[in-house]
C-alpha cells in the first residue's frame, strides 16, 4: 500500500548526483533531476518515467548501514583506479564546515558521571534574554551516554567557568545578544541531543552553530 521500492543501483546514484549537485534535500533532488535529461540517462529513466517518490529516498537511506555506504565508496574508487583516472601520486586535502540540522537552542550541559541534578543549575549561566524565555528541550535524546558525560579536565572546566561568567556579565551589552545563538557553549560542555554528530563551531564575527566537519581529499590527476 505505500510507496514502491526502489531499485539499489538508482538510489546510490541519485546520492552521488545529490553530492556533486550539491543538493542537500531530498524532494529538491527529485525534482532537479527530472527537469535534467543527463542525469535521468545517468539513472537510466526515460522522459516520460516519474521518478521514485523522495520520502523513498530518505527511508532507504536510514535501511542501509554505513558499511554498505562505504562498500560501494571503495568500488567507486576501485572504478577510478582501474580506468586511470587515479594516478595515487598528488593529493589535495581540505576541509570545511557544514551546516547541521540541528538548534542551538535545545543543547544539553553535559554532566559528571556522578550525575547530579543540582551540577546543572549550579553551572548554568545565562542572560537576562533567557530568564524570560525557557530553553528549548528536545523530545528525544540521541546522544551516547558518554557523550552526555563531561570529559574535560578540571583546568579545562575552570576557565570555561569564569569564561562563563565574563560572557555573562557583558552578554546583555554585545551587538546581536538578541540572537537565539549568541549563548556561550563548549563542545567540552555541551552537546546536540537530536543530531550527536554534530559539533558547535564559530567564525569571527558570527554566532555559533551547530556544523559537522567535511574533509575531502582529491587526486589532482583528474580532480577526483
Amino acid at each position: 500500500s505505500g510507496q514502491k521500492s526502489i531499485d539499489p543501483v538508482v538510489f546510490f546514484k541519485l546520492c552521488l548526483v545529490g553530492y556533486l549537485e550539491n543538493i542537500i534535500s531530498d524532494r529538491q533532488l527529485i525534482q532537479h533531476s527530472s527537469m535534467r535529461l543527463d542525469i535521468l540517462y545517468f539513472l537510466g529513466y526515460d522522459i516520460d518515467e516519474e521518478l521514485p517518490w523522495h520520502s523513498t529516498i530518505s527511508r532507504t537511506r536510514q535501511l542501509y548501514p554505513e558499511s554498505v555506504f562505504e562498500q560501494v565508496f571503495t568500488k567507486v574508487l576501485g572504478m577510478c583506479v582501474e580506468k586511470g583516472m587515479v594516478s595515487g601520486h598528488t593529493r589535495a586535502m581540505d576541509s570545511a564546515p557544514v551546516k547541521a540540522n540541528a538548534s542551538t537552542d535545545s543543547l544539553e550541559l553535559k554532566v559528571p558521571k556522578a550525575d547530579l541534578g543540582a551540577h546543572l543549575e549550579k553551572i548554568r549561566h545565562i542572560s537576562s534574554m533567557d530568564k524570560k524565555s525557557p530553553i528549548r528541550k528536545s523530545k528525544v535524546n540521541k546522544a551516547p551516554r558518554s557523550q552526555q558525560e563531561i570529559a574535560a579536565s578540571s583546568k579545562e572546566l575552570q576557565e570555561i567557568s569564569s569564561r562563563n561568567r565574563r560572557w555573562q556579565l557583558d552578554q546583555d551589552q554585545r551587538p546581536g545578544a538578541g540572537n537565539k545563538g549568541s549563548k556561550y557553549t563548549s563542545n567540552k560542555t555541551h552537546y546536540s541531543p537530536t543530531d550527536p554528530d554534530a559539533r558547535i563551531s564559530v567564525k569571527p564575527g558570527k554566532a555559533r552553530k551547530l556544523n559537522y566537519l567535511s574533509q575531502l581529499s582529491v587526486d589532482t590527476a583528474h580532480h577526483v
